[in-house]
């Protein structure tokens, strides 16, 4: 029997890591005990360990976890008892073998014999649900099947990493099978999350579907008197709804909510695919829609206001409630979420992540919301991103007590001094004698003022 420590770096994770449950499944099978963690523990670092598995998410979280791998890199015999793995160890694998002696495994262990001898491929097996007793910390939703039916994407989207992490699109184990061995081996689940990267372009989806429905989770099916979900989580393709209507009826039969789709850019094509996807699902009863939103990539600030203008529309037009989901372009190298795209000012991916703040993320439907909280216009809307932080995120606070001045003041300059201006407030951010710098400026200081009173930043501040 070996010992088996799994390790998840303590970076924001929402979902369980699915590749170290599987691993626990393959190991526990193998006999061996083994232990689950969050985080750098220094009981758990004191033990020896047969092996050690390290996961890593995003790109932008690797020195978090490279930290990590270096905490515990004693605690076994050898470098090749250390194992690393995941999204980060898979897009960037030398950032991580420059820094620490270990052994990466890039991408899924779709073969046998990887980790051992003979060994099974670890993708195709069932989670391991009991380790997630063992931390004090809650994944969401915490009452779930996790399944994947399919890996990859038809597509080959230049932001996304998919084609990178699972270059090739194809059926994973049948859903039936795994929602079955999981409620055998872990108990009933009351919810379905299928975590599949573009579910609709299977082959006879309209199968698939009836799999899901037949496995308890048809359209108005309750468990405990509760209503059952189905989450299909990272969207569905708005353009192979389009293509194919029939899709929205088929659909219809399963207990899908939200229904989540990606409005990533702003074409005519997209936004006729994205429109008519959520008139032909809204006409099968569907209410409650979640749109992923990408900026900062080759958009310009004009599409992200105009795409939550649209979903406002819908949302009046059709008698449905479209939350929006912003999401940053990172390039997939990034260590640092610092990249800002052309059509992109520092000062205003900072005001949207403040508006987020205190939206916790989403966008509320509301038009009347819209409006308040981005403004009744696109110049209204890069006025309210160019303000200070705490005036973005207190605004009714500061309403009488700041803006109003620093609005006067702000509008008093031509384009080109308010393009100097935030050009300014982006080297400032970066400025580790920014208080001396600023000491030092003639021009802008009773607008700096109000970013950084007497040279400092209000100690609320948050790291974005």
């Amino acid at each position: 029997m070996r010992n088996i420590l799994l390790v998840e770096p303590d970076y924001r994770s929402k979902f369980p890591p699915l590749g170290l449950l599987k691993l626990s499944t393959y190991h526990k099978r193998q006999g061996d005990s083994v232990t689950f963690v969050r985080g750098r523990d220094e009981n758990l670092r004191s033990i020896h360990w047969h092996r050690i598995y390290v996961s890593s998410l995003f790109t932008w979280e690797l020195q978090r976890t490279v930290k990590t791998i270096k905490y515990y890199q004693k605690s076994v015999s050898s470098h090749n008892d250390l194992f690393v793995g995941g999204i980060g160890a898979t897009l960037l694998p030398e950032y991580i073998r420059d820094k620490v002696d270990c052994r990466i495994i890039e991408g899924q262990i779709e073969k046998h014999g990887i980790l051992d001898p003979n060994s099974p491929p670890i993708a195709h097996m069932i989670p391991d649900y009991d380790i997630l007793d063992n931390v004090d910390y809650t994944y969401e939703p915490g009452d779930a099947y996790f399944g994947r039916i399919t890996k990859g994407c038809i597509r080959n989207c230049k932001f996304c990493a998919v084609p990178k992490l699972e270059p090739e699109f194809g059926l994973l184990s049948p859903i039936t099978k795994q929602v079955k061995t999981i409620k055998r081996e872990y108990g009933e689940k009351q919810d379905l999350v299928i975590m599949d990267n573009n579910v609709l372009a299977i082959d006879n989806i309209e199968d698939h579907i009836a799999k899901i429905a037949d496995l308890g989770f048809e359209r108005g099916s309750k468990r405990n008197n509760r209503l059952r979900n189905v989450d299909f989580n990272q969207g569905i393709d708005a353009r192979l709804i389009g293509k194919n209507p029939r899709l929205a009826k088929v659909l219809s039969t399963i207990a899908l909510k939200p229904v989540r789709l990606a409005f990533d850019f702003l074409s005519p094509d997209m936004e006729r695919s994205y429109r008519k996807a959520i008139k032909l699902l809204s006409e099968e009863g569907f209410k409650v829609f979640t749109n992923y939103m990408l900026y900062n990539y080759k958009d310009i600030p004009e599409d992200f206001y105009r795409r939550l203008e649209i979903s406002a529309e819908l949302n009046e037009k059709l008698g449905v409630r479209v939350t929006t989901f912003p999401m940053r372009y990172i390039p997939i190298t990034d260590i640092k979420r610092g990249y800002i795209a052309p059509q992109w000012k520092w000062r205003w991916l900072r005001g949207i992540q403040c508006v987020l703040q205190a939206t916790r993320g989403l966008v509320s439907p509301n038009p009347v919301f819209i409006k308040a909280a981005f403004g009744n216009n696109f110049s209204e809307f890069l006025e309210i991103l160019s303000m200070p932080d705490r005036y973005i995120v207190y605004r009714e606070h500061y309403k009488n007590n700041g803006v109003s001045d620093w609005r006067k003041r702000f509008r008093r300059l031509s384009e080109s001094s308010k393009n100097e201006f935030l050009e300014l407030l982006a080297k400032l951010n970066k400025d580790r004698k920014r208080k001396e710098t600023i000491s030092q400026l003639k021009r802008y200081r009773p607008l700096l003022e109000h970013y950084y009173p007497g040279g400092d930043t209000p100690g609320w501040d948050f790291k974005i």
